[in-house]
């Protein structure tokens, strides 16, 4: 009799004396964006799974042992989720838990060889997968059809994937932002035929300040770190966001504005560069000669690019 046979027996043998099955939760998201947000089903946050996670222990009457959490990890191999790996690690080491209580079934794969393989071995140690949302029950028929939903999770990504990235190619190639404006923009909505587009305009308070340092930085007679202590000096500042104040600019922040095309009205993806729709920053004459002062400084210079500015 092998190890994970012996342990399940073990385990069997106390549930029919009285004892108590037991569970882990394995609680995920797939961005650090969602780990306390509840903005989408998919991107549920870590409390509302952990909730989800409570409500079906006890209604399967299990005691809670311990709770792993993957916060903020896109990954669609379990190989690549340390957490999930260290669950497996001790539920195998130590033969003690017999459910994992999952928020949906996606959260744990995103994948069907993920899905079959790891069933079939937590199968031999007597563990089942629950979801909160989708239960139905320890059959050969429900293990079926939970098969079929992981090949159908996987599907969903694939596909949802390919869409995101199609229709940012096509932003790129119709001159749109993609994703937050950078420092010195804003991102905006404007009506257009009765439609909200999301655009990026220059800010009023930081773009200025930012030419300024275009501007002083071409001239050659100033270091980088001369130009953005004057920078900071005028108030300068990131953006900040919910949990980050605004702060003064760092060095190499100030060096990655000045080699971005995206100042002179460039849009750049997928290796190629496309006139954008927002205002530029700079004149390419401007960025030109900043580029220039960058080559001979050592902090940069002008990288190589399909052109397909028209």
């Amino acid at each position: 009799m092998n190890k994970g046979t012996l342990t399940k027996r073990v385990r069997e043998m106390g549930a029919a004396g009285g004892g108590m099955r037991r569970a882990v939760f394995y609680l995920r998201v797939s961005t650090p964006s969602q780990v306390n947000t509840d903005y989408n089903p998919e991107g549920i946050s870590i409390p509302a799974q952990r909730e989800a996670c409570e409500r079906k222990a006890a209604e399967l009457g299990v005691e809670v042992v311990d709770t792993y959490v993957e916060p903020g990890r896109s990954a669609t191999s379990i190989e690549k989720r340390p957490v999930f790996q260290e669950m497996i690690a001790r539920i195998k080491a130590q033969g003690d838990v017999d459910y994992i209580i999952v928020y949906h079934f996606s959260r744990i794969f995103r994948n069907t060889i993920d899905s079959v393989l790891t069933r079939r071995d937590l199968r031999k140690l007597g563990v089942r997968i629950v979801s909160t949302i989708m239960d139905l029950g320890d059959t050969r028929e429900s293990n079926m059809i939970e098969t079929i939903m992981s090949a159908i999770d996987e599907y969903r990504m694939e596909s949802d994937g390919a869409d995101i990235q199609y229709k940012m190619g096509q932003k790129a190639k119709n001159g749109g932002t993609i994703a937050t404006a950078p420092l010195g923009y804003l991102n905006e909505r404007i009506e257009i035929d009765g439609r909200k587009v999301a655009i990026a305009t220059l800010d009023p308070e930081r773009a200025p300040l930012l030419r300024q340092g275009f501007e002083l930085y071409s001239t050659g007679q100033y270091t980088a770190q001369a130009v953005l202590d004057q920078l900071n000096a005028a108030g300068l500042r990131t953006r900040g966001n919910r949990r980050t104040p605004p702060k003064p600019l760092s060095l190499p922040r100030f060096y990655s504005i000045l080699a971005d095309r995206y100042y002179m009205g460039v849009i750049e993806y997928d290796g190629e560069e496309y006139k954008g729709w927002h205002d530029p920053l700079v004149t390419p004459d401007l960025f030109d000669r900043v580029q220039r002062v960058l080559a001979l400084h050592g902090g940069g210079g002008t990288r190589e690019r399909v052109h397909t500015i028209s």
